[in-house]
């Protein structure tokens, strides 16, 4: 018992210390995966068993100014996020190939990594919009697809900022951040009830999942530049997150189809 005790403790710190990246390896919520792990479960035990059955009996909360100011902040977070990662090498030394990740000290290098890691940040935010659903009685708006995306976004983007975070693959955050920006004024305008912005921007949700999809074919293409034997890029968590992104794509064009393709029969 001591041995194998002694080889998951070798392998445990070989892989959550000696793989990832130092420079992360003190800020705030990306020493160690146990953190993570029991947000996520936290997360879907809320929002699938406890929340429902809390607001059953109960009347839905009016969230419209809670969530006008939700919508502004996320509309500004990811605003900072693009720019900061844009200004960080996109503009100048970075191109659309294969760029290998920076684990250097150099004020780009880590400025790539510190957009990850705010990108992180804003992703365990955002689990927060699945309890206003529930909170406002929603609970039709609590899908697979929804519930399913919050959690494997946040592992994903906890993985690529602990060990990853830099070169080619900040591009994902780059397209996510720009789209994310778009979304979050729409929800922003639709959250102000206002039937003229309403009547304006009636047509825009359907775009904006057209917008989603788009992305995932966008940084699909782009990653898998990354599996070319010469792009010198850890090829691990492509394996993983390439399946992932064509699984979310795939929910999405069923809720597309649902939602949308029906309406114009």
């Amino acid at each position: 018992m001591a041995k194998v005790f002694e080889k998951f403790s070798t392998g445990y710190n070989t892989l959550f210390n000696d793989m990832a990246d130092p420079r992360v390896k003190d800020w705030t919520l990306m020493s160690d995966p146990g953190i993570v792990l029991l947000m996520t479960i936290t997360y879907i035990y809320v929002v699938v068993s406890f929340g429902p059955r809390y607001m059953q009996n109960r009347k839905a909360f009016d969230l419209r100014k809670i969530i006008i100011g939700y919508n502004a902040f996320q509309v500004v977070a990811n605003s900072l996020i693009f720019y900061k990662i844009l200004s960080s090498g996109w503009t100048t030394t970075l191109s659309l190939g294969c760029e290998p990740i920076d684990y250097s000290d150099g004020p780009n290098a880590v400025s790539l990594v510190e957009g990850f890691w705010w990108c992180f940040m804003l992703k365990s935010v955002e689990l927060i919009e699945t309890v206003f659903f529930i909170l406002r009685k929603k609970q039709n708006q609590v899908s697979f697809l929804h519930v399913y995306h919050h959690a494997s976004t946040l592992l994903f983007v906890w993985v690529a900022t602990k060990y990853v975070g830099g070169g080619m693959t900040t591009f994902c955050v780059l397209v996510n951040s720009i789209i994310h920006v778009a979304m979050y004024t729409y929800y922003l305008l639709a959250a102000l009830g206002n039937q003229t912005i309403q009547n304006a921007i009636s047509k825009w949700k359907k775009y904006l999942t057209t917008a989603q999809m788009v992305q995932f074919v966008i940084v699909v293409a782009h990653q898998m530049q990354a599996l070319s034997p010469k792009c010198q890029v850890p090829k691990g968590l492509l394996l993983l997150f390439i399946p992932n992104v064509l699984l979310v794509f795939a929910l999405f064009y069923d809720f597309y189809r649902k939602a949308y393709k029906k309406k114009t029969k």
